[in-house]
């Protein structure tokens, strides 16, 4: 499983002549993410210019879910004939488009081998689709981070009637040499959340600790008030484990609270990359009705991704601030 950083797109409109083509702002974005050749990833000048190479592909469920690859030309280490040698090194990078309608959300893989940061990779995507939207349709864009509050309690907050379950994943991450959590009469369950840690370490074991509302069809509603959530939470942060609010629809907001170098507290989800490679063509079988089931069983996984981070846009809203 690899973890994706949930962004938002945002339209910007150039000048007066953008009033003629606002309204097909998505499809002309779409339009230039149609195929590999219909844009250039290219930053710099001709003295210092920086070309990544990039992949495209549209889901046939849905053409305006677009799926990249895009690959960072580096150098690496290798030891060659007992000589240590540099080699070109592209590691490609995965990035999730949702362009439906009202829908402007992009997933970025973090793969550090790719680029530093999900926020470098977004600089980059930032800057070449608001120069080619500038361009050719008087439209900029810019691309914002979707946070989740470090404290958690805002996004519980804006979820709670609708929160069907709090997982706290418990085993993603070794416990610091010493965890001090406020008082609270029920220490014996935080005391089991340690062990379950340290089996885990042990054991490889993957273990959570899930809170479900008292009555069935119930909502879990928020508890700033609660010891024991805020020892749960503060054991998250020491761990770096992650927290996950399960909506009645079925919608995961995933939150980890940890303390990486990149946005530790946008919201991040993940996704089985396999998925992704099937979707450009790599299958684990030469039978062509095995890839093709492969493939439709790909892009229905990728669907209930794109789903979960799904946000409706309010038009009316974007209308004031494009003409800002």
């Amino acid at each position: 499983m690899a973890k994706f950083a949930q962004y938002y797109l945002k339209y910007l409109k150039d000048d007066m002549f953008a009033e003629t083509v606002w309204a097909q702002r998505q499809k002309h974005l779409g339009s230039l993410l149609q195929t590999d050749k219909s844009i250039e990833f290219t930053l710099g000048n001709e003295q210092a210019c920086k070309t990544y190479k990039h992949n495209v592909r549209h889901l046939s469920l849905n053409n305006d879910i677009i799926v990249m690859q895009i690959a960072n030309e580096k150098t690496k280490e290798v030891v060659q004939n007992f000589r240590t040698v540099d080699v070109l090194h592209e590691p490609p990078c995965f990035v999730i488009i949702d362009n439906r309608a009202n829908c402007r959300r992009i997933a970025i893989q973090k793969k550090k081998e790719s680029f530093s940061s999900t926020d470098s990779l977004k600089k980059i995507l930032q800057q070449v689709l608001d120069r080619n939207m500038r361009q050719n349709f008087h439209i900029g864009i810019e691309l914002h981070p979707q946070y989740y509050p470090r404290d958690f309690y805002k996004a519980w907050n804006m979820r709670q009637f609708n929160t069907a379950k709090i997982r706290f994943n418990i085993s993603d991450g070794k416990l610091p040499e010493t965890f001090s959590g406020e008082d609270l009469e029920d220490q014996r369950i935080m005391d089991f959340a340690i062990k379950l840690n340290e089996e885990e370490s042990r054991k490889k074991y993957r273990s959570v600790l899930e809170l479900n509302p008292p009555e069935d069809k119930a909502f879990i509603e928020v508890d700033k008030s609660s010891v024991f959530i805020r020892n749960l939470v503060k054991f998250q942060a020491n761990t770096g484990g992650s927290i996950e609010i399960i909506t009645t629809d079925g919608a995961r907001f995933t939150c980890f609270i940890d303390n990486c170098e990149e946005g530790d507290s946008i919201i991040t989800n993940e996704f089985d990359t396999a998925h992704l490679n099937v979707i450009f063509g790599k299958y684990n079988t030469t039978n062509e009705e095995e890839a093709q089931k492969a493939l439709l069983t790909a892009e229905n996984e990728l669907l209930k991704f794109v789903n979960n981070m799904k946000t409706e846009n309010d038009e009316k809203k974007d209308e004031k601030e494009g003409a800002a």
